[in-house]
Protein backbone atom coordinates (compact mmCIF):
# COMPACT_ATOMS: atom_id res chain seq x y z
CA UNK A 1 0.00 0.00 0.00
CA UNK A 2 2.30 3.01 -1.50
CA UNK A 3 0.70 6.65 -1.28
CA UNK A 4 2.76 7.55 -3.73
CA UNK A 5 1.54 5.37 -6.43
CA UNK A 6 -2.36 5.09 -4.71
CA UNK A 7 -2.86 8.87 -4.68
CA UNK A 8 -4.93 10.41 -2.34
CA UNK A 9 -8.40 9.02 -3.54
CA UNK A 10 -6.66 5.71 -4.29
CA UNK A 11 -5.42 5.65 -0.92
CA UNK A 12 -9.00 6.34 0.47
CA UNK A 13 -10.46 3.81 -1.49
CA UNK A 14 -7.81 1.10 -0.55
CA UNK A 15 -9.19 2.04 3.29
CA UNK A 16 -12.87 1.55 2.59
CA UNK A 17 -12.76 -1.69 0.89
CA UNK A 18 -10.73 -2.84 4.05
CA UNK A 19 -12.82 -1.03 6.64
CA UNK A 20 -16.34 -1.78 4.93
CA UNK A 21 -16.88 -5.57 5.64
CA UNK A 22 -17.32 -3.94 9.86
CA UNK A 23 -20.69 -1.88 8.81
CA UNK A 24 -22.41 -4.67 7.10
CA UNK A 25 -25.21 -6.41 8.51
CA UNK A 26 -26.83 -5.25 11.67
CA UNK A 27 -24.30 -1.90 12.51
CA UNK A 28 -25.88 1.18 13.60
CA UNK A 29 -24.20 2.99 11.04
CA UNK A 30 -26.37 3.71 8.08
CA UNK A 31 -23.58 5.52 6.06
CA UNK A 32 -20.09 5.31 6.91
CA UNK A 33 -16.63 5.99 4.46
CA UNK A 34 -17.82 7.04 1.30
CA UNK A 35 -19.56 10.47 2.12
CA UNK A 36 -18.96 13.90 3.46
CA UNK A 37 -19.72 12.41 6.67
CA UNK A 38 -20.50 8.98 8.36
CA UNK A 39 -24.58 8.73 9.32
CA UNK A 40 -25.17 6.51 12.79
CA UNK A 41 -28.34 5.59 14.18
CA UNK A 42 -27.77 5.29 18.28
CA UNK A 43 -29.52 2.88 20.22
CA UNK A 44 -32.75 4.24 21.98
CA UNK A 45 -32.10 5.26 25.72
CA UNK A 46 -28.58 5.21 25.23
CA UNK A 47 -25.83 8.25 24.95
CA UNK A 48 -23.10 8.53 23.32
CA UNK A 49 -19.78 9.80 23.98
CA UNK A 50 -16.65 10.99 21.85
CA UNK A 51 -12.55 10.96 22.60
CA UNK A 52 -10.16 12.09 20.41
CA UNK A 53 -6.42 11.16 20.93
CA UNK A 54 -3.05 11.54 18.57
CA UNK A 55 -0.68 9.23 17.92
CA UNK A 56 2.93 11.31 16.64
CA UNK A 57 5.94 9.66 14.85
CA UNK A 58 9.05 10.34 17.81
CA UNK A 59 6.87 11.75 20.11
CA UNK A 60 5.01 8.69 21.24
CA UNK A 61 7.21 6.31 19.51
CA UNK A 62 9.85 5.34 16.97
CA UNK A 63 9.72 3.28 13.97
CA UNK A 64 13.56 1.89 14.99
CA UNK A 65 11.83 0.45 17.70
CA UNK A 66 8.27 -0.07 16.77
CA UNK A 67 6.69 -2.67 15.01
CA UNK A 68 4.17 -1.19 12.32
CA UNK A 69 1.11 -3.32 13.43
CA UNK A 70 1.58 -2.46 17.23
CA UNK A 71 1.62 1.11 16.40
CA UNK A 72 -1.58 1.05 14.56
CA UNK A 73 -3.19 -1.40 17.24
CA UNK A 74 -2.50 1.41 20.16
CA UNK A 75 -3.39 4.54 17.71
CA UNK A 76 -7.18 2.50 18.51
CA UNK A 77 -6.50 0.67 22.03
CA UNK A 78 -5.86 4.48 24.03
CA UNK A 79 -9.04 6.02 22.74
CA UNK A 80 -10.98 2.71 23.70
CA UNK A 81 -8.90 2.78 27.16
CA UNK A 82 -10.82 6.48 26.87
CA UNK A 83 -14.17 4.86 26.07
CA UNK A 84 -14.01 1.77 28.19
CA UNK A 85 -13.40 4.49 31.54
CA UNK A 86 -16.86 5.89 30.71
CA UNK A 87 -18.53 2.49 30.64
CA UNK A 88 -19.23 2.83 27.42
CA UNK A 89 -19.76 -0.04 24.52
CA UNK A 90 -17.26 1.08 21.20
CA UNK A 91 -19.82 2.22 18.17
CA UNK A 92 -17.14 3.33 15.69
CA UNK A 93 -13.84 5.80 15.11
CA UNK A 94 -12.48 7.82 12.38
CA UNK A 95 -8.91 7.83 11.12
CA UNK A 96 -6.84 10.68 10.21
CA UNK A 97 -3.13 9.72 8.89
CA UNK A 98 -0.71 12.45 8.34
CA UNK A 99 1.73 10.67 6.08
CA UNK A 100 5.32 11.50 4.86
CA UNK A 101 5.91 11.43 1.50
CA UNK A 102 8.96 8.75 2.05
CA UNK A 103 6.93 6.84 4.13
CA UNK A 104 8.24 2.78 3.25
CA UNK A 105 4.66 1.21 2.20
CA UNK A 106 5.10 -1.78 4.38
CA UNK A 107 5.00 0.28 7.53
CA UNK A 108 1.61 1.96 6.42
CA UNK A 109 0.44 -1.48 5.41
CA UNK A 110 1.80 -2.81 9.15
CA UNK A 111 0.05 0.70 10.52
CA UNK A 112 -3.51 -0.39 8.80
CA UNK A 113 -3.52 -3.79 9.68
CA UNK A 114 -2.82 -3.44 13.07
CA UNK A 115 -5.71 -0.50 13.74
CA UNK A 116 -8.26 -2.57 11.46
CA UNK A 117 -7.62 -5.96 13.46
CA UNK A 118 -8.28 -4.21 16.83
CA UNK A 119 -11.22 -2.66 15.89
CA UNK A 120 -12.52 -5.73 14.63
CA UNK A 121 -12.13 -7.68 17.61
CA UNK A 122 -13.90 -4.33 19.62
CA UNK A 123 -16.68 -3.72 17.22
CA UNK A 124 -15.07 -0.92 16.46
CA UNK A 125 -15.50 -0.22 12.51
CA UNK A 126 -13.66 2.74 10.87
CA UNK A 127 -16.14 5.00 9.64
CA UNK A 128 -14.30 8.37 8.21
CA UNK A 129 -11.75 10.34 8.69
CA UNK A 130 -9.00 12.18 5.93
CA UNK A 131 -5.40 11.63 4.46
CA UNK A 132 -3.36 14.35 4.08
CA UNK A 133 0.49 14.65 3.64
CA UNK A 134 2.96 15.61 6.13
CA UNK A 135 6.93 16.07 6.99
CA UNK A 136 6.26 13.17 10.07
CA UNK A 137 3.82 10.27 10.90
CA UNK A 138 1.20 10.92 12.79
CA UNK A 139 -2.34 8.98 13.19
CA UNK A 140 -5.11 11.15 15.08
CA UNK A 141 -8.29 8.90 15.82
CA UNK A 142 -11.88 9.88 16.87
CA UNK A 143 -13.37 7.26 18.97
CA UNK A 144 -17.02 6.84 19.77
CA UNK A 145 -19.42 4.80 22.17
CA UNK A 146 -22.53 4.40 23.66
CA UNK A 147 -23.54 4.06 27.31
CA UNK A 148 -27.04 4.32 29.06
CA UNK A 149 -28.43 7.52 29.52
CA UNK A 150 -27.18 8.83 32.58
CA UNK A 151 -24.99 6.03 33.07
CA UNK A 152 -21.65 7.58 32.03
CA UNK A 153 -18.92 6.66 34.47
CA UNK A 154 -17.62 10.20 35.22
CA UNK A 155 -14.56 11.87 37.14
CA UNK A 156 -16.85 14.43 38.59
CA UNK A 157 -18.57 11.08 40.48
CA UNK A 158 -16.42 10.21 43.57
CA UNK A 159 -17.57 10.41 46.93
CA UNK A 160 -15.45 10.65 50.36
CA UNK A 161 -15.97 7.23 52.03
CA UNK A 162 -16.07 5.29 48.69
CA UNK A 163 -13.25 2.47 48.37
CA UNK A 164 -10.75 3.35 45.46
CA UNK A 165 -9.84 0.06 42.92
CA UNK A 166 -7.78 -0.61 39.72
CA UNK A 167 -7.77 -2.99 37.25
CA UNK A 168 -4.89 -5.10 35.89
CA UNK A 169 -1.13 -4.42 36.89
CA UNK A 170 0.90 -1.18 36.87
CA UNK A 171 4.40 0.17 35.89
CA UNK A 172 4.40 -2.46 32.69
CA UNK A 173 4.28 -0.01 30.20
CA UNK A 174 7.17 2.17 31.47
CA UNK A 175 9.29 -1.00 32.44
CA UNK A 176 8.55 -1.68 29.51
CA UNK A 177 9.53 1.52 27.69
CA UNK A 178 12.66 1.84 29.23
CA UNK A 179 14.35 -1.63 28.02
CA UNK A 180 12.86 -0.77 24.30
CA UNK A 181 15.51 2.59 24.90
CA UNK A 182 18.05 0.40 25.76
CA UNK A 183 17.49 -1.96 23.35
CA UNK A 184 17.40 -4.91 25.82
CA UNK A 185 14.97 -7.50 24.72
CA UNK A 186 16.50 -10.62 25.70
CA UNK A 187 13.80 -12.68 27.87
CA UNK A 188 10.30 -13.15 27.78
CA UNK A 189 9.70 -10.99 30.61
CA UNK A 190 11.48 -8.41 28.60
CA UNK A 191 8.92 -8.92 25.37
CA UNK A 192 5.97 -9.44 27.50
CA UNK A 193 6.51 -5.38 29.01
CA UNK A 194 7.52 -4.16 25.83
CA UNK A 195 4.27 -5.30 24.04
CA UNK A 196 2.85 -3.73 27.42
CA UNK A 197 3.87 -0.43 25.96
CA UNK A 198 3.66 -1.03 22.58
CA UNK A 199 0.14 -2.89 22.06
CA UNK A 200 -1.95 -2.41 25.60
CA UNK A 201 -5.49 -3.76 25.84
CA UNK A 202 -8.27 -1.52 26.56
CA UNK A 203 -10.75 -2.69 29.73
CA UNK A 204 -14.05 -2.27 27.44
CA UNK A 205 -15.32 -5.42 28.88
CA UNK A 206 -14.58 -3.85 32.59
CA UNK A 207 -15.99 -0.45 32.11
CA UNK A 208 -19.16 -2.18 30.48
CA UNK A 209 -19.58 -4.42 33.89
CA UNK A 210 -19.26 -1.37 35.83
CA UNK A 211 -21.88 0.31 34.74
CA UNK A 212 -24.04 -2.90 33.55
CA UNK A 213 -24.38 -4.14 37.42
CA UNK A 214 -24.16 -0.52 38.72
CA UNK A 215 -20.87 -1.09 40.83
CA UNK A 216 -19.23 2.20 39.89
CA UNK A 217 -20.02 6.12 39.38
CA UNK A 218 -16.57 7.03 39.13
CA UNK A 219 -13.39 6.01 36.87
CA UNK A 220 -10.75 7.48 34.39
CA UNK A 221 -7.98 5.17 32.65
CA UNK A 222 -4.24 5.15 33.98
CA UNK A 223 -2.61 7.00 30.66
CA UNK A 224 -0.32 9.63 32.69
CA UNK A 225 0.25 7.97 35.64
CA UNK A 226 -1.30 6.47 38.93
CA UNK A 227 -1.02 8.73 41.31
CA UNK A 228 -1.99 12.14 38.58
CA UNK A 229 -4.70 10.29 37.14
CA UNK A 230 -6.08 9.43 40.53
CA UNK A 231 -4.95 13.50 40.80
CA UNK A 232 -7.53 14.12 38.17
CA UNK A 233 -10.44 12.29 39.28
CA UNK A 234 -10.24 13.54 42.87
CA UNK A 235 -10.07 17.13 41.28
CA UNK A 236 -12.83 16.78 39.13
CA UNK A 237 -14.94 15.38 42.49
CA UNK A 238 -13.64 18.11 44.67
CA UNK A 239 -12.67 15.31 47.07
CA UNK A 240 -8.59 13.94 48.17
CA UNK A 241 -7.75 10.25 48.41
CA UNK A 242 -5.57 7.90 50.40
CA UNK A 243 -3.88 5.07 48.94
CA UNK A 244 -1.53 2.27 51.24
CA UNK A 245 2.03 1.51 48.47
CA UNK A 246 2.05 -2.07 49.95
CA UNK A 247 -1.65 -2.67 47.95
CA UNK A 248 -0.70 -1.16 44.83
CA UNK A 249 -0.41 -4.28 41.98
CA UNK A 250 3.04 -3.59 40.62
CA UNK A 251 3.62 -5.88 37.52
CA UNK A 252 6.60 -8.47 37.47
CA UNK A 253 9.69 -6.69 35.97
CA UNK A 254 8.44 -3.05 36.85
CA UNK A 255 9.27 -0.95 39.83
CA UNK A 256 6.63 0.85 42.37
CA UNK A 257 7.65 4.22 41.20
CA UNK A 258 7.01 3.13 37.59
CA UNK A 259 3.61 1.93 39.00
CA UNK A 260 2.67 5.13 40.71
CA UNK A 261 4.19 7.71 37.95
CA UNK A 262 5.13 5.54 34.59
CA UNK A 263 1.78 5.79 32.93
CA UNK A 264 0.71 4.23 29.57
CA UNK A 265 -0.76 0.85 31.54
CA UNK A 266 -4.04 1.55 30.62
CA UNK A 267 -5.75 0.50 33.07
CA UNK A 268 -9.21 1.55 34.88
CA UNK A 269 -8.89 3.04 38.17
CA UNK A 270 -12.49 3.30 40.09
CA UNK A 271 -14.06 3.79 43.23
CA UNK A 272 -16.93 2.31 44.99
CA UNK A 273 -18.79 2.26 47.86
CA UNK A 274 -18.41 0.98 51.40
CA UNK A 275 -20.64 -1.62 50.75
CA UNK A 276 -19.19 -2.60 47.48
CA UNK A 277 -18.21 -6.78 47.12
CA UNK A 278 -14.72 -7.24 47.98
CA UNK A 279 -11.48 -7.01 45.50
CA UNK A 280 -11.68 -10.51 44.45
CA UNK A 281 -15.56 -10.56 43.78
CA UNK A 282 -15.49 -7.34 41.39
CA UNK A 283 -12.37 -9.21 39.54
CA UNK A 284 -14.48 -11.75 38.69
CA UNK A 285 -17.59 -9.77 37.91
CA UNK A 286 -15.29 -7.40 35.80
CA UNK A 287 -13.32 -10.45 34.26
CA UNK A 288 -9.75 -9.20 35.21
CA UNK A 289 -7.21 -9.18 38.34
CA UNK A 290 -9.20 -6.31 40.83
CA UNK A 291 -6.61 -4.58 43.68
CA UNK A 292 -8.29 -1.98 46.11
CA UNK A 293 -5.50 0.39 46.82
CA UNK A 294 -7.15 3.25 49.07
CA UNK A 295 -10.06 5.32 49.76
CA UNK A 296 -11.69 9.00 49.04
CA UNK A 297 -11.33 11.38 51.47
CA UNK A 298 -13.27 14.67 52.14
CA UNK A 299 -9.90 16.63 52.41
CA UNK A 300 -8.76 17.62 49.23
CA UNK A 301 -4.98 16.16 48.27
CA UNK A 302 -3.17 12.86 47.51
CA UNK A 303 -1.75 10.93 50.63
CA UNK A 304 0.49 8.31 50.46
CA UNK A 305 1.28 6.00 53.15
CA UNK A 306 3.66 3.04 54.06
CA UNK A 307 2.54 0.86 56.96
CA UNK A 308 -0.47 3.06 57.54
CA UNK A 309 2.08 6.25 57.81
CA UNK A 310 2.57 9.10 55.42
CA UNK A 311 5.25 9.01 53.29
CA UNK A 312 6.66 11.61 50.77
CA UNK A 313 6.96 10.61 47.11
CA UNK A 314 7.28 12.14 43.72
CA UNK A 315 3.58 11.91 42.16
CA UNK A 316 4.43 13.54 38.76
CA UNK A 317 3.08 11.63 35.71
CA UNK A 318 3.95 12.32 32.02
CA UNK A 319 2.99 15.96 30.13
CA UNK A 320 3.08 17.15 26.83
CA UNK A 321 5.22 20.51 27.18
CA UNK A 322 6.80 19.98 30.05
CA UNK A 323 10.82 18.48 29.67
CA UNK A 324 10.80 14.85 29.30
CA UNK A 325 14.12 12.72 30.15
CA UNK A 326 16.86 13.05 27.52
CA UNK A 327 16.27 10.21 24.89
CA UNK A 328 12.64 9.14 26.09
CA UNK A 329 10.29 8.23 23.47
CA UNK A 330 7.35 10.45 25.92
Amino acid sequence: MDPRALGEFGLIEAIRRRAARDTRGSSPWRVAIGDDAAVLTPRAGEELVLTTDALVEDVHFRWRSSDPRRVGHKALAVNLSDVSAMGARPVGCLLTLALPSGLAATRLEGFLSGFLSLARASRCPLVGGDVVRARQFSATVTAIGAVARGRALLRSAARPGERVFVTGTLGGAAAGLARLERGRLRTPLDRRLARRQQAPEPRLAAGAALVEARLSRAAIDISDGLAQDLGHLCEESGVGARIALETVPVMRGATLAQALTGGEDYELLFTAKKSAPSAAVLGQRLGCRVSEIGVITARPGLVITRSGRPVQMSTKGFQHFKASPKGSEK
